[in-house]
């Protein structure tokens, strides 16, 4: 996202990576991960960083990695700073070598990819709203989205799926080196329960897969793990998610 906005700076230091941005949405304001033992020198950086993001009255989120060696630690002191645990994530990968899935026909579903930014209200009309990326919150991610699609050296790929002809759900491919990144699966609340989100993956899957793609990542819901297991995805890592 920073190198697509500059509203979205991001830290990189051996102990943390984190976003910050005057965008009041905890999506532009995260810490994705920290390293390193709980140290008396630790608890004072995680309180730094957690006040920091306080004082400028900005919401944010402040994610533990189950593989990390000091995740029991870092989910105690988080909560002992006044952030409180809103969701479970799991980060999981699939092997596309010599990969394949038929997934179900869904009659009167086709998907299309959005080749242009003139296309990308699709996008806009579903993501931010199933998402709930209200106001500017919805327009920095469209923004980001389109850039990094239409751009120099284009890394995104969006797919729209219609059904019986009306814009349904929405998935976009990131493609870096050889790993397909799946993101921004959204259906709308009229057609959800008939497989568009994984019919939408399992088409990104394969445009990647022809691309020399050799592994395919996502973080999925509770919900959506389950969805994900039947395409081929294994569960690598579970996140905690943490509000501040």
């Amino acid at each position: 996202m920073s190198l697509v906005s500059p509203r979205i700076l991001m830290e990189r230091t051996p102990q943390v990576i984190r976003h910050e941005s005057d965008i009041i949405h905890p999506v532009y304001n995260s810490v994705i991960a920290y390293h390193g033992a709980v140290s008396e020198e630790a608890l004072v950086e995680i309180r730094t960083i957690a006040e920091h993001y306080r004082i400028r009255r900005i919401p944010f989120t402040w994610l533990s990695w189950s593989h990390d060696a000091n995740a029991d630690d870092l989910t105690k002191v988080l909560e002992a700073n006044g952030l409180s645990k809103v969701d479970d994530i799991t980060g999981m990968s699939l092997s596309l070598i010599d990969w394949s899935h038929e997934a179900p026909a869904i009659p009167g579903f086709f998907i299309k990819p959005i080749r242009k930014a003139s296309e990308m209200f699709y996008f806009r009309d579903i993501v931010p709203p199933v998402f709930r990326l209200d106001g500017e919150a919805g327009d920095v991610l469209v923004h980001i989205c389109e850039a990094a699609a239409f751009g120099e050296n284009p890394k995104y790929r969006h797919y729209v799926g219609f059904l019986n002809g009306e814009p349904a759900a929405v998935a976009t491919a990131v493609h870096e080196g050889d790993t397909i990144g799946i993101y921004n699966v959204a259906t709308l609340d009229a057609y959800r329960r008939k497989g568009l989100g994984s019919a939408l993956t399992v088409h990104a899957l394969r445009e990647g897969q022809a691309a020399g793609g050799r592994l395919a990542v996502l973080l999925a819901s509770k919900l959506g793990a389950n969805v994900y297991r039947t395409i081929g995805f294994k569960e690598e890592t579970a996140i905690e998610v943490y509000l501040g």
